[in-house]
């Protein structure tokens, strides 16, 4: 199954892990965006908690502030790994890494350049 909301589609990779692949287009990400994304992740997980791989290799988006917080609260998480190819990426992922760390967030993150290495480190979280 996959669900794709205005910015990204998601769905259950075949080693088990939530994959969340961002859109190459112009839209708005904001709360609404935020709570579409909550939405699907928990759809595809079944209301589980798992790994989540975000790939944000193809986006231009910088989610308001107030998203980047709706999306660090979600509790459905056990490992983060974020797979970027620009330094912008890397700012911004650093950045939401921060939020993670003040809400409080008990699972690991790690940002990646390379997606199988991503896999590779997500999986040893199942």
């Amino acid at each position: 199954m996959i669900i794709t909301t205005k910015t990204a589609s998601f769905s259950l990779h075949e080693k088990g892990f939530v994959y969340v692949e961002f859109l190459q287009n112009n839209e708005v990400f904001d709360v609404e965006e935020a709570h579409a994304h909550i939405n699907a992740a928990s759809t595809v997980s079944e209301n589980k908690k798992l790994p989540v791989l975000i790939d944000v290799t193809k986006s231009y988006y910088v989610p308001s502030s107030e998203a980047k917080q709706i999306l660090a609260e979600f509790h459905l998480k056990t490992a983060e790994a974020i797979v970027v190819s620009t330094l912008a990426h890397q700012l911004l992922s650093n950045f939401y890494i921060k939020i993670l760390k003040k809400c409080n967030a008990n699972h690991p993150v790690k940002v990646f350049v390379n997606k199988n290495k991503a896999i590779d480190w997500l999986t040893s979280h199942l």
